[in-house]
């Protein structure tokens, strides 16, 4: 089993034309021997694999995975590259894995700031060094409007996080202030520097795009990936993505939505390789058009492939967390499917969906859906606790084999999208959360009294028992949980603690719960955590509103 003990090298400050080496310990977290192999998607990484020694980091064996980072002909700035390690032996398991490594040729620290800011807000431009250094900020006006940070402490460090923070008082006029940033005590020369900054205070909207490229990756003959880049306001005004252009090739498409772009990548008849392109956005924001630029990598068509700890709970998607007998699982990675997203049969499930099939210890799992870089199946009720070993066969190919972690029971509670408030219904149908909150839902604020119902995934065995892939009963005996379980409205230790009136299988559903709970008067009210408490676990906190 291949084990490194980082993922990520750097950011590591270089001057330019100099080089820089850096090493990442792999083990053997199973039986047998690894014996990894290296490749670089960069030229400036030059990865090599040492001699198994003693381990620096942890005790055993250790193999040392060496990178030479070589700034000649990099642009001055942050540059990002990928060493993907493989192992010679194909049954190795969670092979293959990868390490991002980041150089930043001539430091990371800015040679000017320039931004725009709302009276009362604040701004911040971050970057990463590898020593630490103190600033000294002073401004032409006289005002505190300018420090430098440090995230976090402790002593024994090799990064060091700064955010240089801008922050206009409310009560402050509209217009253009100067300052400068005296930066020193850098063991990289580079990083000493004097920061010219320019604050720009206004009432009208700010557009504020990623912070870096926007990264695709596809293989060929894959169905087109549908994406999108947003636009946040930082300003005070109301943000308005006026058109969209898109520049690159004919593999990029791009087209206005009320928050940003949705993009459109084709990898189509291209050969492989890196293509690079922009998106543009233009609002009516002061700070004018936004653009940022996209790199789309195409990879020969070959087996699935699953992205290391890529198999995970469909709730919260916890990399390297537990998942249950009986879940509602997540396979990620890609080349997974070359069909469109495909729903599969209600239950029973089918065990073959989009032309792919996910293997649990060699044998079939009942699945939900199937899509290029997603598969959902049920991790069968006949899996041993302990590690389980998951495969995907597709179009007469075997893809690598990952592990997960498989226990009795791993509580999660559904989420509405991407949010904080927990996939939860009232008696009336609508969604607990302040009214209006989510575009297209009936939402409105719980009252005490309502019984609302929690669904959730993971939470163990029932009574009577269910069969992998096959839908819970509808008519009693209904399967309820076999472990007591117990609502906590309010969060923590203070939290109002109610037995639900039911908690077990969602009938006709696989793999699916619900409790169902009446809130007591004895609740806290406004916006108030919720979690699902088991005799030996707890669930992830969600969020529900009560008037």
């Amino acid at each position: 089993m291949l084990r490194l003990v980082s993922s990520t090298v750097g950011p590591v400050s270089v001057v330019s034309g100099a080089t820089a080496t850096q090493t990442i310990e792999a083990y053997n977290g199973g039986d047998g021997a690894i014996n990894p192999s290296l490749k670089s998607s960069v030229s400036w990484i030059s990865a090599s694999v040492g001699a198994q020694k003693a381990c620096s980091s942890r005790p055993g064996l250790c193999t040392p995975l060496l990178f030479k980072l070589t700034s000649a002909g990099v642009p001055a700035g942050n540059s990002t590259g990928i060493v993907t390690v493989t192992d010679k032996d194909p049954n190795t398991i969670d092979a293959p894995q990868t390490i991002t490594v980041i150089i930043q040729v001539g430091g990371s620290v800015p040679s000017s700031v320039d931004l725009y800011v709302a009276p009362g807000g604040s701004r911040e431009v971050a970057f990463i060094t590898n020593s630490q250094i103190a600033g000294t900020a002073t401004t032409q006006d006289g005002g505190t409007w300018l420090s430098l940070s440090l995230d976090g402490s402790g002593t024994f460090r090799f990064l060091y996080p700064y955010h240089i923070h801008v922050a206009p008082a409310a009560t402050m006029a509209l217009g253009t202030y100067s300052g400068q940033l005296v930066t020193s005590g850098s063991s990289f020369a580079a990083d000493n520097k004097t920061i010219p900054v320019t604050m720009r205070v206004t009432d009208q909207a700010i557009a504020l795009g990623p912070t870096d490229h926007f990264r695709a990756r596809l293989a060929q003959g894959a169905p087109p990936l549908s994406s999108a880049i947003p636009l946040t306001d930082a300003g005070l005004g109301s943000l308005t993505v006026q058109s969209v252009t898109a520049s690159g090739g004919a593999w990029l498409k791009a087209t206005a939505y009320p928050g940003g772009a949705a993009l459109t990548l084709d990898a189509g008849t291209l050969d492989p390789g890196v293509y690079s392109g922009s998106v543009t956005m233009n609002s009516n924001a002061v700070n004018g058009a936004v653009t940022v630029p996209v790199d789309f990598e195409v990879v020969a068509k070959g087996a699935p492939l699953i992205a290391f700890q890529g198999v995970v709970d469909n709730a919260t998607f916890g990399a390297g967390d537990p998942v249950a007998r009986g879940d509602v699982t997540v396979v990620l990675g890609e080349q997974l499917s070359f069909s469109p997203l495909t729903v599969g049969q209600p239950p029973p499930l089918a065990t073959k969906v989009g032309g792919a099939q996910v293997m649990v210890n060699g044998a079939p799992a009942p699945m939900y859906y199937s899509s290029y870089g997603q598969l959902a199946f049920q991790m069968p009720y006949e899996t041993p606790v302990g590690t389980a070993l998951v495969q995907v066969q597709r179009d007469g190919m075997s893809g690598n084999v990952v592990s997960v972690q498989v226990a009795d029971s791993a509580p999660r509670l559904l989420l509405i999208g991407e949010g904080s408030y927990g996939a939860i219904v009232n008696t009336d149908g609508s969604i607990p959360m302040p009214t209006g909150s989510f575009p297209g839902l009936n939402t409105h604020p719980a009252q005490v009294g309502d019984t609302l119902t929690m669904y959730a995934i993971g939470l163990g065995p029932t009574s009577p028992s269910a069969a992998s892939g096959q839908p819970a009963p509808a008519s009693e005996p209904l399967a309820r949980l076999v472990d007591t379980a117990v609502v906590n409205i309010g969060g923590g230790i203070g939290g109002t603690l109610v037995t639900p009136l039911f908690a077990g299988l969602t009938p006709t559903y696989a793999g699916l719960y619900q409790v169902n709970v009446t809130i007591p008067d004895n609740v806290p009210h406004g916006i108030v955590n919720l979690s699902l408490v088991l005799p030996d676990s707890a669930s992830n906190s969600v969020q529900i509103a009560i008037q």
